[in-house]
């Protein structure tokens, strides 16, 4: 066979095999370097060699745009906006949305500590002076939506971030998708973001405008009223949280606290005696010098329900008396009881009553003068009404408890104003997340077949309390799913007194999202609770060696090293570089997310 032939041959198999790969682009490409074209060449070698140059031309223009496609994925993505219509089409059943990233493993960290040390490769890092924070963070992986278990956040969620973060947007993304799962959703807001209330009453809107509840101290009008005393197991645990209230200095015992529990806890018992339910303005009004009011009260409804049929004449004669001195008669209410009804009856309430009424009331005056001041906060006006709501409701109006919002699954924002009066602000935070401990409780012991309820507090050491780390410690039996937002975790140190007593509510915290923060303190503690890897370091060391025979050629030593060191996956510092709606998550323990937010509209 001829040379001609052969060249033939080879032209017909290298352009067959052109038409795929690489091969397929080197054929156009030559027209554009001037090359000659590879169907007007015979000569095999020659063939070979404008094709050769071909390939070499164009794996230098894709490396060239590969590094200008990297370029712009370091130049991170802006806002993503997402309607709230359709976030329904990227919720999967058992799976929890939390918008675009990638895992950050080994490689990613490695990547984002090389353009740290790099002088070149920061030189392809450009910062828009329009957007905060570092957006290539968000390009050293390949975002795509992200998910995660849904049965992670039974161990609740931690969120950090500096103001402005994007706290508030997560909540949203996180409410939306449980109101979209038929949940109930109670949201705790201290600030009382209009936004974040008018958000969720939106997306409760597209499956029933009914679910949503409203309660805010500004706005009495349109607030439904909510007794925080209605659920308790004990009358002990009512005392507990009235008390926790009073003012005291920190460390050590406080006379003044212990003898506010014990008036309070005497107090509720004879409500309770009387057949009513216990509310603010009841204990209010009976704390405040009522006491032997209340005493006599309660000792007519024992006698009524516990005298024995041979003490009922004079039980009737009793009851008819009147005298000018109470306190005389109150002798001979707690003689006819001690004698008549005690030994069949007895009453620690009724006994604890009478103790407490003829205690000098002085004295009593003095013991209580802490605790007046924070019930008459929480008793008077608008705000008095809303929370102690009388039985006989009128039309418009809603009365309500947790247990049965609970019940009926309902999309309950309470906005406390804290930023109008801080100190009822956390007063009332304090008294609902106990009355929500109340309810856990009950669930936690007697529940069965629970729907989960999802609680998010927002600033949550304006409020956190004894009852809500019983929360965090008991709410996964009780299907109590508990998302927490704070600026800085030093917030709950100076609420709780100590760092031991931060450390509990942290400890029982299995998932962390942290937004940007900035506090020095907060970024050291996301970092060490990420997962360590093992980072490479390179070094580059030369050594010139000369001697006078050699002065004109001296002996140059370069000397490469690598050397691993354990750290953070994430660098703390870092963590004041991440843009807004950008986040680190560590989930489920151990695995640790990159993630950016959308914007919900």
């Amino acid at each position: 066979m001829n040379s001609t032939k052969i060249a033939d041959k080879a032209l017909i198999l290298t352009l067959s095999r052109a038409r795929t790969g690489m091969l397929a682009i080197a054929i156009p490409a030559v027209a554009v370097f001037g090359l000659p074209d590879p169907g007007t060449v015979r000569s095999p070698a020659a063939l070979l060699a404008v094709l050769g140059l071909s390939l070499l031309l164009v794996n230098r223009i894709m490396k060239h745009q590969e590094l200008r496609e990297h370029i712009s994925r370091l130049s991170g993505q802006g806002l993503r906006k997402l309607p709230l219509g359709s976030l329904s089409q990227f919720m999967k059943p058992d799976l929890l949305y939390l918008g675009t990233g990638f895992p950050w493993r080994k490689q990613e960290a490695q990547k984002l500590r090389d353009y740290l040390e790099s002088s070149w490769k920061r030189q392809l890092l450009t910062r828009d002076p329009g957007v905060r924070g570092s957006r290539f963070i968000q390009g050293l992986g390949k975002p795509e939506s992200l998910y995660i278990p849904l049965s992670f956040i039974a161990g609740h969620v931690l969120i950090t971030g500096t103001t402005g973060a994007g706290k508030t947007r997560l909540f949203d993304l996180l409410i939306a998708q449980a109101v979209l799962r038929g949940e109930c959703v109670i949201i705790l807001d201290p600030k009382g973001d209009q936004d974040l209330a008018a958000h969720t009453r939106a997306i409760s809107a597209t499956t029933d405008p009914r679910l949503f509840k409203f309660f805010h101290p500004g706005f009495p009008e349109r607030s439904i009223k909510i007794n925080p005393l209605y659920n308790f197991s004990r009358r002990s645990d009512l005392a507990s949280r009235l008390s926790a209230l009073v003012p005291t200095a920190r460390g050590g015992a406080d006379p003044f606290r212990a003898f506010a529990e014990l008036a309070l806890n005497t107090v509720i018992g004879g409500i309770i005696i009387t057949g009513k339910r216990p509310t603010l303005k009841l204990v209010r009004y009976y704390t405040d010098s009522r006491v032997m009011e209340l005493a006599f009260l309660s000792f007519r409804e024992w006698f009524l329900k516990h005298t024995p049929d041979r003490f009922r004449e004079e039980r009737d004669r009793l009851l008819r008396a009147t005298s000018k001195i109470p306190g005389k008669l109150l002798n001979e209410y707690n003689a006819f009881y001690l004698r008549a009804i005690k030994k069949w009856s007895p009453s620690e309430e009724l006994e604890a009553l009478f103790a407490l009424a003829k205690h000098d009331s002085a004295h009593y005056g003095k013991m209580v003068a802490s605790l007046l001041p924070v019930l008459d906060m929480l008793t008077q006006g608008e705000l008095g009404n809303l929370l102690s709501p009388s039985d006989n409701v009128r039309i418009g109006e809603e009365l309500w408890d947790f247990e049965s919002l609970i019940a009926h699954e309902r999309v309950v924002y309470l906005g406390l104003d804290s930023l109008t009066d801080p100190i009822v602000g956390a007063a009332l935070g304090s008294l609902l997340l106990a009355d929500l401990a109340a309810v856990a409780g009950s669930r936690y012991n007697y529940g069965k077949n629970l729907r989960p309820v999802n609680i998010f507090v927002d600033e949550t050491a304006e409020v956190i309390n004894e009852q809500l780390i019983q929360l965090l410690n008991k709410g996964r039996g009780a299907q109590f799913r508990i998302t927490m937002a704070t600026q800085t975790v030093a917030d709950f140190e100076s609420r709780l007194g100590s760092a031991a007593r931060a450390m509990q509510v942290l400890g029982n915290v299995n998932n962390l999202i942290s937004l940007r923060v900035i506090d020095r303190e907060t970024r050291e503690y996301v970092a060490d609770s990420l997962p360590k890897v093992r980072i490479s370091y390179r070094g580059v060391s030369e050594s010139t060696q000369s001697t006078a025979e050699s002065m004109t050629d001296p002996n140059l030593n370069t000397v490469r090293t690598v050397t691993e060191e354990s750290e953070p996956s994430f660098p703390a510092e870092m963590l004041s570089e991440l843009p807004d709606l950008e986040y680190i998550a560590r989930v489920g323990g151990a695995s640790v997310y990159k993630g950016q937010l959308p914007l919900i509209i």
